[in-house]
């Protein structure tokens, strides 16, 4: 053998031998325990120095050629707090990308991870300060290095969580007790965790506090995940299939695909497709944080098919049942980055027996929920919608349904504006009976069922007064509609009308017509009424419709005060009309059983044969004052007093000098005190007693005098309007006692 080739195949062995002692070598490194452990060490060794904070790698297992699994890995910051945690990770790879300096990996699968991302006082996050950017390198010519070039073909994420925090304070124009209520207010809200912050509070302030978004139970399917890429910025998560759920908003995303892009401090979220437990849709968008401001959102969603039980979280009294689709874009309100706004478009909801179709819009995370921005029509609402939103049964029991439009700039729910309102009534406790009109103006619905008027301008084209008399039976006992325009203030069931001008129909009859002021208060037994009108005119004959005993026909106008109950009212009022003037002052109990009247009245040209009807009453023009005290349950049981004084008056013709009448009334009794008419044909004076009712034997004593009884027979056939009999003449002094019952008196 030549020594040339001694040469070769003595090297052609060495080499030989140092290939098989380099892949024994990385057999023992790869495939043994020992191997592995040896890696791991490396790796640890590798990181401690470049981490501030603790690290934990778990055991490995498989082959380093073209996977490995890590049963578990934590990584915490200097204060020992979590920044990810997660449970067996397994990777796959090629390793001729790795020789490439590329970590390109085929799949990545990870159990139970955890992530928590805080941003501090001072803006730095927990990943800054558990990875501090060391001091500046001299730059060395472009070469690519792993983390220049980190794609995953697939990856799986099961049972996973997510938490951002961030700094939170209280508005800052907020000072002393209302800073401290909104605090105690954020504290205690359950939609949020708001919570005292630790030992990163920054230099200045005495107590910091820090708000977390949570993510669960992910579990997470991709198609194509990009962390680095030389030609791109920032990462991809292409999104296969995605269940999570969020605490706030509160939704319970599943099967959600598409892909979401990261590039700083900015998210971008395309997915054509989720699921909540009972509703789909499509939603892209942008969330925003950082810049010492709350996380921002601009996130537009279809909703396909909406229940409504996945959204009832936005108020607590929204109903559970039933939905529809809508369109929702989710941002802070321009107001105050810290309120979320929910816009609702092309809104077709169904639920408790009514139709809401429109847009408007929530806001949700301030002090009180606002609701703006509307533009609804109901198609109908029925009543049963309305105390679902009321949280509970109205004080009286409205049933029916409302149709018609709201349109309004809205707000808090203490200062809500309604721009526009047409709506029609349909009472279902009395069938045919309807309600329609238009509103504008301000309430404060906090709670429905209470709503208060902040000057709501109505404007009622009918309002049939069955309605109201089956809702309270203390309400007056009107027939007929009401039409016409106030403006209502204070709570709906002690409501304070302005500027009102309302008429009353009933029938055929002349309308009664008023204007002015008052309030209504519906209390536990009455109604209570406090009003300062014009009658223009107060039409009798609209209101014997409703009350046929009353025998008073014609129109009146004038002022009118109404003050009180049925059971304590206080009535002032002048009226004048065709048949004279009517003043009136007083107090009245209407309720009953026991009845009562107490104060004056007085007549001016009063024409009685025009304004009663149903009584042979002749033409007058009586000028008369007069006053009572009365009070009983009926004619038989009457007691007190009435006094009236005529001046200068006519009755068919025959002139009426000054008279006076004085009678008292007790012990079923009308006892005349004394009566005097004068007339230029007669005087009448008189007293006595006279018996109402029959009872026990009794003594009537009675005295009447007549200086002629010619004058008084034509006076008497005046006032029952047949002809008089002129035969009689003379004078008549009758006087004594009658004993007897008191109907043998009569």
């Amino acid at each position: 053998m030549s020594r040339r080739r001694a040469v070769v195949l003595s090297s052609a062995f060495v080499v030989l031998l140092l290939g098989v002692a380099a892949a024994l070598a990385v057999v023992g490194v790869t495939q043994t325990e020992h191997g592995r452990r040896l890696v791991r060490d490396l790796v640890m060794d590798q990181l401690a120095p470049r981490v501030q904070g603790s690290v934990y790698v778990g055991q490995i297992t498989g082959g380093l050629f073209t996977g490995v699994t890590v049963d578990s890995l934590e990584i915490r910051g200097p204060d020992d707090s979590l920044f990810v945690a997660a449970g067996p990770v397994t990777l796959e790879y090629d390793p001729r990308d790795l020789i490439d300096r590329r970590l390109l990996l085929r799949h990545v699968r990870v159990e139970r991870p955890t992530v928590h991302l805080r941003r501090y006082e001072d803006d730095s996050w927990n990943y800054q300060r558990i990875f501090p950017s060391g001091p500046p390198r001299a730059r060395k010519p472009a070469r690519r290095g792993f983390a220049d070039f980190i794609v995953l073909d697939s990856a799986t994420v099961s049972g996973g969580t997510f938490v951002l925090t961030m700094p939170w304070h209280p508005n800052d124009t907020l000072r002393g007790a209302k800073r401290d209520s909104a605090v105690r207010h954020e504290l205690a809200r359950t939609d949020l965790d708001v919570r005292r912050a630790g030992d990163d509070v920054a230099p200045g302030l005495a107590t910091a506090y820090r708000r977390s978004w949570r993510w669960s139970s992910i579990d997470y399917a991709s198609s194509g995940v990009r962390l680095a890429y030389p030609d791109s910025a920032g990462q991809r998560f292409g999104i296969a299939r995605l269940d999570v759920v969020e605490t706030y908003p509160p939704f319970a995303f599943r099967d959600v695909r598409g892909e979401v892009r990261l590039l700083g401090d900015s998210l971008w979220l395309e997915a054509t497709h989720f699921d909540l437990p009972a509703s789909t849709g499509s939603a892209e968008g942008k969330i925003v944080w950082g810049s010492d401001l709350p996380i921002r959102y601009d996130i537009r969603v279809r909703g396909d098919s909406v229940a409504l039980a996945d959204v009832a979280w936005v108020y607590e009294t929204l109903p559970r049942e039933g939905g529809g689709s809508v369109d929702l874009r989710i941002r802070n309100s321009p107001d105050d980055l810290r309120v979320l706004d929910y816009a609702l478009t092309n809104m077709d909801v169904r639920t408790d027996g009514s139709r809401l179709l429109g847009s408007m819009t929530y806001g949700v995370g301030g002090p009180l929920l606002v609701v703006k921005d509307l533009d609804l029509r109901a198609d109908p609402v029925d009543f049963d919608l309305l105390r679902t939103l009321a949280g509970g049964p109205f004080p009286n029991d409205w049933q029916g349904t409302l149709t018609g439009t709201v349109r309004g700039r809205g707000g808090p729910l203490d200062r809500f504006r309604v721009d526009s309102a047409v709506v029609r009534f349909d009472d279902a406790n009395v069938p045919g009976a309807v309600a329609s009109g238009s509103a504008r103006g301000m309430l404060d619905i906090r709670d429905p069922a209470f709503t208060r008027f902040l000057g709501l301008r109505v404007d009622v084209a009918r309002f049939d007064l069955r309605t109201p008399r089956a809702l309270n039976d203390e309400f007056p006992a009107l027939g007929g509609i009401v039409r016409g325009r106030a403006t209502l203030d204070s709570l709906w069931t002690d409501v304070r009308l302005r500027d009102a001008d309302l008429v009353h129909q009933d029938g055929d009859a002349a309308p009664t017509r008023v204007v002015g002021r008052g309030r209504v208060t519906l209390e536990d037994e009455f109604i209570r009424y406090d009003l300062d009108v014009q009658a223009r005119p107060l039409s009798f004959s609209a209101l014997a419709r409703s009350y046929p005993a009353l025998p008073l026909r014609g129109t009146m106008a004038g002022p009118l005060r109404v003050r009180g109950t049925l059971a304590d009212l206080e009535l002032v009022g002048d009226l004048e009309g065709a048949s004279g003037r009517v003043v009136v002052d007083g107090r009245f109990d209407l309720f009953g059983p026991e009845y009562s009247a107490l104060g004056t009245a007085a007549s001016y040209g009063l024409d009685l044969a025009s304004l009663v009807e149903g009584a042979a009453v002749p033409a007058s023009s009586l000028d008369l004052r007069t006053r009572y005290t009365l009070v009983g349950e009926g004619l038989s049981t009457l007691q007190g007093s009435f006094a009236a004084d005529a001046s200068r008056s006519v009755v068919d013709g025959i002139e009426i000098a000054p008279s006076a009448l004085r009678v008292r009334f007790a012990d079923e009794r009308a006892l005349l005190d004394s009566l005097r008419l004068r007339t230029p044909a007669f005087t009448l004076t008189a007293q006595g007693g006279l018996g109402l009712v029959a009872a026990e034997p009794d003594s009537v004593a009675y005295l009447l005098v007549v200086d002629s009884l010619g004058g008084l027979r034509r006076f008497l056939a005046a006032g029952l309007g047949v002809a008089p009999d002129d035969t009689l003449e003379g004078t008549l002094d009758v006087r004594g006692t009658l004993t007897g019952s008191a109907e043998g008196v009569g």
